[in-house]
């Protein structure tokens, strides 16, 4: 049984803890963050990377959501993958109901895993592709900040993966720069858990086949 693993870094924490204690792991492969703010790129990337182990293992295990361009990859992959069928991370870490609770109670809320928090700042000046008026004289912080004239609230969103102040220290970092109130819930590995036993099931049939 050789499952290959090709995932986003900002879910390396937490995936870390769980492939630990998975068996069948061969290969892992994590990928920058915030490949998302450019869905093409993101996607040829990690099929890039899946082609590169693919003939390795009997299955691939993508922790990713649909991240706006993956829904349906599976189809253009010549082996059999898993992947959560959820709409991002977030989704992923916190279910898509304790999710959609969260932005029925606070519409202008910006989420933060601990993956998320250590990027901080930097992300949304990637997300916005803001890198760019730089050219035009203008200040990215700035235009930041104008964007974020929506937002009220800060979600930090523990994982589990512990070293808690450390991260939420990086998330109130955030909330001052952008004059947000910072709230703590719950996340779970549930998602994660459930996928990586499917993944293992399928490939322990994979390499039966293969062995007989």
């Amino acid at each position: 049984m050789r499952i290959g693993v090709v995932a986003c870094d900002i879910m390396k924490l937490e995936l870390d803890k769980l492939l630990s204690k998975t068996p069948g792991i061969t290969e892992i492969v994590y990928l920058e963050a915030a490949l998302h703010c450019y869905p093409k790129k993101m996607k040829e990337t990690i099929l890039e990377n899946v082609n590169a182990i693919k003939d390795k293992v009997d299955v691939i295990f993508l922790g990713y959501g649909f991240c706006n361009a993956l829904e349906g990859i599976e189809d253009e992959i010549d082996i059999p993958v898993v992947m959560p069928q959820m709409d991002d991370c977030i989704q992923i870490f916190m279910t898509p109901k304790k999710y959609g609770e969260a932005i029925r109670k606070e519409v202008g809320t910006w989420f933060m895993s601990p993956g998320w928090a250590e990027i901080g700042v930097e992300m949304v000046i990637k997300e916005n592709h803001l890198d760019r008026v730089v050219k035009y004289g203008k200040d990215p912080m700035e235009m930041a900040k104008r964007l974020f004239t929506h937002y009220r609230r800060g979600l930090f969103i523990d994982t589990g993966v512990g070293n808690d102040d450390y991260y939420i220290g990086k998330s109130n970092e955030f909330c001052d720069v952008f004059s947000l109130t910072l709230e703590k819930t719950t996340g779970t590995s549930a998602v994660l858990e459930e996928h990586l036993e499917i993944t293992q099931k399928v490939a322990a049939k994979a390499a039966t086949a293969r062995t007989n």
